[in-house]
């Protein structure tokens, strides 16, 4: 078991009852190096918040929802938290599936991401109901698979997002906002990539 941040706990106590069970887990795996965290972990940060007199927390039924949704899908299937660990006592808990951290485990491409996002699981997209016009990605998709995933953490994904459109890697609708989509240069109307 990965030993507890304290900057986790922190910011649950923080964010109080309006941190739903999935933005916990988000929070745990953002904070935890490698590929989702153990089972044990999130066990421990439940134990950790229900022991605060600082903060309401029922363990149990946030460790009842977190098994009640997870699967051992490879593709997105929405909604659930995948176990992606590789044997009967690894269970790795993410809010990304497999195939996502075989693919993109460690990466640090900004196109890369946005091409599997489209190209091998248009379903994240869908589901999320995230697409844009013209075959986008929400820019915040792509940061939160580039600190989830690829390890990241939020200052490092946007620089380089940042870095992959000054070369062109990528291109940005002319929302400047955080709700802005990115596309492939190769993808877009002339207009949007003029833009």
């Amino acid at each position: 078991m990965s030993e507890l941040n304290q900057a986790v706990v922190d910011e649950a106590v923080k964010e109080g009852e309006s941190m739903g069970a999935r933005d916990l887990v988000e929070l745990i795996e953002r904070y935890h190096r490698g590929a989702g965290v153990e089972r044990e972990t999130i066990e421990a940060y439940a134990a950790e918040l229900e022991a605060r007199d600082d903060y309401a927390f029922d363990a149990e039924d946030f460790l009842a929802h977190v098994d009640e949704n997870t699967t051992d899908g490879d593709w997105w299937e929405g909604g659930v938290y995948y176990d992606i660990g590789e044997g009967v006592d690894d269970h790795r808990i993410s809010l990304y599936p497999a195939a996502w951290h075989e693919r993109l485990g460690e990466s640090t491409d900004a196109r890369e991401v946005v091409e599997f996002m489209l190209d091998e699981d248009p379903d994240y997209l869908d589901d999320l109901a995230l697409g844009g016009p013209g075959g986008g990605v929400p820019e915040k998709a792509v940061v939160e698979a580039l600190m989830l995933v690829g390890g990241m953490d939020r200052r490092d994904a946007n620089t380089v997002i940042n870095e992959a459109r000054e070369r062109d890697d990528v291109v940005e609708d002319g929302d400047q906002s955080p709700e802005a989509h990115i596309y492939l240069p190769e993808r877009t109307s002339e207009d949007l990539s003029s833009g």
